[in-house]
């Protein structure tokens, strides 16, 4: 099977949601548990080999009862200036042998199945396959992006750019591909953003797991 990683950004202090992003009370499709377990139970259930889940210390050790194989906890020492772009730094050293990877926001839905076939399908292999693939939906772009790995060097370099400013650089390098799913479009940073997804009020996983 090819080596496909997902790297799950969570290093992000939640301040305008009331907590970690990446602690968020998840309930959807079974036992509650933190939203970055869910995107990882999504993705190996699916279609990846590894998931990296990139946090504050805190957090990881908030995590690190919910691990199961094939689940890594890194933690981010990137300076909080260098948002997501640092904690893809942070995962880019441990990509290993990966061929493909595929990036995203903690706070967001966990990325269906079909959706991210579509866009591995785009990816494809060889010299002449996209570096980079975008989710479109109504002419807006979304998350998760699907790289080749070898797109993510810059990051293994200092001064990491923006995943957007870096994509941008990619030029035509990077394709967006139209998806007829909604979700790539969602991102929660509020409490109303998250209820709407959630339809239950926002809660949080502790230290101590619970």
């Amino acid at each position: 099977m090819m080596e496909t990683v997902a790297v799950v950004l969570a290093a992000g202090k939640g301040a305008r949601l009331g907590g970690p992003k990446a602690l968020l009370r998840w309930s959807a499709g079974g036992k509650p548990r933190p939203l970055a377990m869910a995107h990882a139970e999504a993705r190996l259930g699916a279609d990846c080999t590894r998931v990296l889940i990139v946090a504050r210390k805190p957090v990881v050790q908030a995590l690190i009862s919910f691990v199961v194989p094939g689940i890594d906890l890194l933690v981010s020492t990137a300076p909080d200036e260098q948002g997501p772009a640092g904690s893809i730094a942070t995962a880019a050293g441990r990509l290993g042998a990966a061929e493909r990877v595929l990036v995203f926001p903690v706070d967001t839905v966990p990325a269906k199945a079909a959706t991210v076939a579509s866009l591995f399908a785009r990816l494809g292999t060889g010299g002449a396959a996209p570096l980079a693939v975008r989710p479109r939906h109504g002419g807006r772009g979304g998350h998760p992006v699907a790289l080749q790995a070898k797109a993510l060097e810059r990051y293994r370099e200092p001064n990491p750019p923006p995943l957007r400013d870096h994509l941008q650089a990619l030029g035509d390098a990077c394709v967006d591909e139209d998806v007829d799913d909604p979700d790539v479009l969602v991102d929660f940073d509020t409490p109303s953003e998250a209820m709407r997804v959630l339809r239950t009020p926002v809660a949080f996983f502790g230290a101590d797991g619970k």
